[in-house]
């Protein structure tokens, strides 16, 4: 079976001043399209559906090697046996190595590995990192990830001494998993590598930073768990080309970076200092701290950490030690869009209200969602209490979620609402205790509708778009 290509044209034809249309197709078959196109078309395939191209025909019999991608998932070719066992790695091995001979000296532009580490592995990885480099490659991932890693105290070596000079600047995109790196002496680095992705990645201080410092042209990075032991991640030279840096749950004690064109920063772990060398075009922010911050610290540090940043995902535990605004607080000069997610500590539920200091601070906010993770009954007194006006002229759409119907939280809520008198779109999520009692779910809810709803009555502009769910 094969498959063909059709072509239609139209020819023109003048008779009798009239024009007549002539029609003919002609067939193009498959293989007559460009091997580089014929490589991106299969490239969209996984290897073992690639590999089963050849049976088509004898015309198709070799066209499989013209992918110049290859990635093997031990999932994927190691289905039907029990990932972890000699013979699930045997079967992954040999096909591995049944496919790079078919491939022997021709150029392959990306080798992905993604299979769990075993010992039996080392000497076939460094066959398979040989045959990378040999094959010019661009691209080289190795995502050796066990199961069960934090058990695990070996790791594969990467052999850099197996990267000579054009190796080196040949590598656009590198990911590390589950790896051991050891820098040799005479090692300068990848000056060309545009993506950087590690991952559990066994390395002292000083290989990491001079691995990074001689990444010139580095606008991807990634590093996730990968263990400093308390001590700074810190590049000194300029990284100008940097875009986006995504830092998580490493044991580190800070993070300085000279990347004065960062766009987007995500850090996930405990709160540690960091320095973006005054990235004045970082617009996107994400942070997910672990433990304790207090409201105030977060006004006070992060609007001079981030002085640009237009998106801000800040995910904490926020004490919140007064109710009063912070009238000395930084300012967030171009926040449009605050995401909040915090869990509210028993002793902080009455003081809610703080959270408009978050308002004062961020004058041109233009979207701010709030989720609660509360645990709390819906009691609120008519009578609340109320802070000065502060007026939100720029604050259009307000979203909060977890809604238990407690009194900070409509405290919070009308100050919010009373204050944005261009506010287009209110949404309101009722909290799910998840209670074992259907009955008693559904009054808690019941009465936390009512609560939200006497509380917002007249308080709201006729132009706003009220949803309570």
């Amino acid at each position: 079976m094969e498959d063909h290509l059709m072509c239609r044209r139209k020819r023109l034809k003048h008779c009798h001043k009239k024009p007549i249309f002539r029609q003919w197709s002609s067939k193009i078959q498959f293989l007559d399209l460009p091997e580089d196109v014929l490589g991106t078309i299969l490239s969209k395939l996984p290897p073992k559906e690639i590999v089963r191209t050849s049976v088509i025909s004898n015309k198709w019999k070799h066209i499989w090697k013209v992918c110049p991608k290859l990635r093997f998932d031990g999932i994927t070719m190691c289905a039907e046996d029990v990932t972890g066992t000699q013979h699930c790695t045997q079967k992954f091995i040999d096909n591995v190595n049944g496919v790079l001979k078919q491939y022997s000296g021709k150029v392959v532009e990306e080798l992905d590995v993604k299979f769990e580490f075993d010992a039996t592995l080392a000497e076939h990885l460094d066959d398979w990192v040989n045959f990378a480099l040999s094959s010019r490659a661009k691209n080289l991932a190795l995502d050796l990830l066990p199961a069960k890693f934090r058990l695990r105290p070996d790791r594969y070596r990467i052999p850099l001494e197996f990267f000579d000079g054009e190796s080196i600047f040949r590598l656009q995109h590198l990911q590390l998993s589950f790896v051991s790196f050891e820098s040799p002496s005479n090692f300068c680095g990848f000056p060309n590598l545009k993506k950087l992705d590690l991952h559990v990645l066994r390395v002292t201080r000083e290989d990491l930073q001079d691995m990074l410092s001689n990444c010139f042209n580095l606008e991807w990075l990634s590093i996730v768990r990968c263990h400093l032991y308390n001590a700074e991640l810190k590049v000194v030279r300029l990284l100008p080309r940097l875009l986006y840096l995504h830092v998580a749950y490493c044991d580190i004690s800070g993070i300085g970076f000279s990347a004065v064109n960062l766009q987007t920063f995500v850090y996930r772990g405990r709160w540690i200092p960091f320095h973006l060398g005054h990235a004045l075009a970082l617009k996107d922010a994400r942070l997910y701290f672990i433990g304790k911050m207090t409201l105030e610290f977060a006004l006070n540090v992060l609007p001079n950490l981030l002085p640009s940043v237009q998106n801000l995902i800040l995910h904490s535990s926020l004490p919140l030690e007064t109710p009063c605004l912070q009238g000395n607080c930084s300012k967030f000069r171009q926040l449009k869009y605050l995401q909040l997610k915090f869990f509210v500590l028993v002793e902080d539920l009455s003081n809610l209200l703080g959270l408009a200091s978050i308002l004062r601070a961020a004058p041109f906010i233009e979207k701010l969602e709030i989720h609660f993770s509360i645990c709390a009954f819906p009691h609120c007194p008519e009578l609340i209490r109320s802070l000065p006006r502060n007026t939100h002229n720029y604050l259009k759409n307000l979203s909060i979620t977890g809604f238990a119907g407690c009194m900070g939280q409509v405290e919070l809520l009308t100050h919010i609402v009373e204050n944005a008198p261009n506010l287009e779109a209110l949404t309101i999520d009722r909290v799910n205790h998840f209670g074992v009692d259907e009955e008693y779910e559904r009054q808690s809810r019941s009465k936390a509708l009512d609560i939200v709803r006497r509380h917002l009555e007249g308080r709201t502009s006729e132009n706003t778009k009220v949803s309570i769910m």
